[in-house]
């Protein structure tokens, strides 16, 4: 389980995280949210990535707030909606880097990481991909990379900031579809802008406005459209129409 308790962040004079609070446990849970929310902000504190002003985060009811990014990563494993501005490294290389975390500078990767980053790449359907340069690869293809390097990572709770970004309808199923699949065994929170998604997907919704969790539950019960009125400040309806998907995203 993954719980934040009056969670609190600035930059500089600029509060952008108020008092956040809510726990995830496992499956897939989902932050919606207007830009600017703070949900990026948000994930790169429970990532340690940023520090924040007040609050705590737990893990399992372990106080992880204090440790340092490198700790954090062990048990926490964070992918960013940015694809890095990378040298021609390989995919498989690129997987590897994963494993960061747990390897010691001194010693470089042993037998276990390469094997960590090659059965992620196995569990994606990426091991034809090891060789290619990553920088050669398509939107699609270099998203699932970098779900396959938080794989590798390993970590008890997995957060992916907006992993549909820029993709086509295909590859956004493709991309949820393998997220929803990592959210069996443990907590998985992603932040998406599409509450359609979020609903096909997710378990669980949290709904962001202004640094702040305004709502959060079932997401049948919480991506309602009085509750997408309020929080994107436009008029919103449910229509009765059928809904397209792609075979076998559902049984």
């Amino acid at each position: 389980m993954l719980s934040v308790e009056g969670l609190s962040f600035s930059y500089g004079e600029r509060d952008v995280l108020r008092g956040v609070d809510f726990s995830i446990e496992r499956g897939l849970n989902c932050l919606l949210g207007p830009n600017g929310s703070g949900k990026s902000t948000l994930m790169k504190c429970i990532a340690g990535i940023l520090r924040p002003r007040e609050g705590k985060i737990l893990v399992n009811g372990n106080d992880v707030t204090g440790l340092s990014q490198r700790e954090i990563s062990k048990m926490i494993a964070y992918s960013s909606q940015e694809f890095p501005k990378a040298f021609p490294y390989t995919v498989f290389e690129m997987v590897l880097m994963g494993r960061n975390p747990h390897i010691d500078p001194l010693e470089g990767p042993k037998e276990e990481d390469e094997k960590a980053a090659f059965e992620a790449l196995k569990r994606l359907g990426l091991e034809d991909l090891a060789e290619r340069p990553f920088t050669e690869l398509s939107g699609g293809e270099k998203r699932l990379v970098m779900i396959a390097r938080s794989i590798a990572q390993g970590g008890e709770v997995l957060l992916f900031d907006e992993p549909t970004s820029f993709l086509d309808f295909r590859n956004q199923h493709t991309v949820l579809s393998v997220i929803s699949s990592l959210a069996e065994d443990r907590p998985v929170l992603v932040s998406l802008h599409d509450p359609n998604l979020a609903l096909m997907f997710s378990q669980r919704a949290f709904l962001m406005k202004n640094g702040r969790i305004i709502g959060g539950g079932r997401a049948e019960e919480v991506i309602t459209p009085e509750n997408l009125s309020l929080l994107y400040e436009v008029p919103i309806e449910k229509r009765s129409v059928p809904l397209m998907v792609p075979k076998g995203v559902f049984p």
